[in-house]
């Protein structure tokens, strides 16, 4: 008896050897089963169609032998903000030389240069088979891009490109962290917005590979690049090995200042988009601010934020400019905020209208609830409309409201040391013309506001009545 009851336990048992490598064999033709391509190769040269692939935990692997397909590259240099190049194929990057390699399958795949395999590079010679790009986002501005690190994209032979030393399964995007990095304005201006555009539809599948990295800028902002990529970002200039990928972009798209065109982004991607993206990553609780009509609000009194900069460009007569908003009705509160982004934006997000001097600190109007009130007060000397495009636009894209206040020249300290009749206030633009260092050392560095409340006073009664 105790024999048959052994024997039917054995017949029950999943361990039998032969059935154990008839399952791992079929795991491993469903996984590894090669397309018709690597089938033909197979059949005409005898050799492994597909990878021989060892797995290292991190999406990544080493790859023995590399089916070579049609290279698709599409390059656009016409915009005016950024250079683009996005490539499909067999893809190596070598960070120590800053080149991209797309490697096509034979001689015949670029001897028609930009002509053939798939190649498509638009504002440059089509014939080309090399293209540069530095991949920033300030395309054209002499004071930044001459420091911005060139990245060469090369078509080439399988002979001409280094092997591979680790391979991808994710998407790569190869970009430049020098420029303005470490302005708050450029630092979303010219990186995280951009950023967003270019990888936010890839829902975190990508890897970042960057050319002049900032480690201290990945620390500062990093819930945004971890809800961007899941994979740490490589930085490029001090990479030794060659990575290779499917795809690539470099360069970042850039579509208007502090802002996206929904139109030519991925999934049609918005500002408001953006917003919420934001949100998520900083746990933001008011996606709406005050409406002092509804009921749940009517005993609440909005709350505006002043915003007081450091250094020049700062409001001299605080005390009367919260009297005045205290006066109509506002809670006010006057802050330098908090460097550390996730305290800045959970303090932004609480109030429902802001006011500054245009600079980058208005930057943290990212982190206001939709329908609040944004208040940029624009110093003397022509300045209307760069303070626009910078700050104007932007609040109305993330569906906010937008007030704008041009100071006159007894509201500027420039009248205490300038005479009236200096062409400081009498043609500012001449200065503009002559060079931007000249604005920015006079208009920028040597002037602060001091409000005229009364006539300050119905830009905050506007305000107000739009919160209600």
């Amino acid at each position: 008896m105790k024999a048959a009851v052994r024997s039917k336990k054995s017949k029950g048992s999943f361990c039998h050897p032969p059935l154990l490598l008839l399952i791992v064999a079929i795991q491993f033709l469903v996984i590894y089963s090669p397309t018709l391509d690597q089938y033909m190769v197979m059949l005409t040269t005898g050799k492994p169609g597909f990878p021989s692939m060892l797995i290292d935990g991190r999406r990544s692997f080493k790859q023995v032998d590399e089916f070579i397909p049609e290279p698709h590259l599409r390059c656009d240099f016409r915009d005016n903000r950024s250079d683009v190049c996005e490539m499909e194929g067999a893809i190596r990057i070598l960070g120590r030389t800053s080149e991209v390699f797309l490697v096509a399958p034979s001689l015949a795949s670029i001897s028609g240069g930009g002509g053939g395999g798939g190649v498509n590079a638009t504002g440059v010679d089509a014939n080309a088979t090399r293209w540069k790009i530095q991949p920033y986002t300030r395309k054209g501005e002499s004071r930044v891009m001459p420091g911005i690190t060139e990245v060469t994209v090369r078509l080439v032979t399988a002979d001409e490109a280094p092997p591979c030393d680790e391979w991808h399964d994710v998407p790569a995007i190869v970009y430049s962290n020098g420029g303005y990095c470490g302005n708050y304005y450029h630092d979303f201006n010219d990186n995280i917005i951009p950023l967003f555009i270019t990888s936010r539809h890839l829902a975190g599948e990508v890897q970042l590979l960057v050319t002049q990295k900032q480690r201290w800028w990945f620390g500062k902002y990093r819930e945004i690049v971890e809800g961007l990529t899941k994979y740490e970002p490589v930085d490029l200039d001090a990479e030794q090995r060659v990575h290779c990928y499917r795809r690539a972009t470099v360069g970042l798209h850039s579509h208007k200042d502090l802002s996206i065109d929904p139109r030519r982004a991925p999934n049609n991607y918005s500002m408001v988009d953006f917003k919420r993206f934001l949100m998520w990553r900083y746990a933001l609780p008011r996606e709406h601010a005050i409406r002092i009509e509804d009921e749940e609000d009517k005993d609440k009194k909005p709350r505006l934020l002043v915003i007081n900069r450091r250094s020049r460009r700062r409001f001299v007569n605080l005390d009367e400019i919260v009297a005045a908003a205290e006066g109509v009705g506002f809670e006010v509160t006057v802050a330098e905020l908090d460097a550390h982004i996730p305290a800045a934006a959970a303090a932004v997000n609480s109030y429902d209208a802001m006011v500054a001097v245009h600079g980058s600190g208005l930057t943290n109007l990212v982190f206001l609830p939709m329908n609040a009130v944004v208040i940029q007060v624009v110093p003397l000397g022509r300045m209307e409309g760069l303070a626009m495009d910078e700050y104007g636009v932007p609040p109305r894209d993330m569906n906010m409201r937008y007030l704008q206040y041009n100071i006159t020249a007894e509201e500027s300290t420039l009248s205490e040391v300038y005479p009236r009749a200096h062409p400081v206030f009498l043609d500012p633009l001449p200065i503009h013309k002559q060079s931007w260092s000249l604005v920015k050392d006079i208009y920028l560095g040597q002037q602060d506001v001091r409000l005229d409340v009364r006539r300050f006073r119905p830009v905050l009664l506007k305000a107000l009545h739009l919160l209600r």
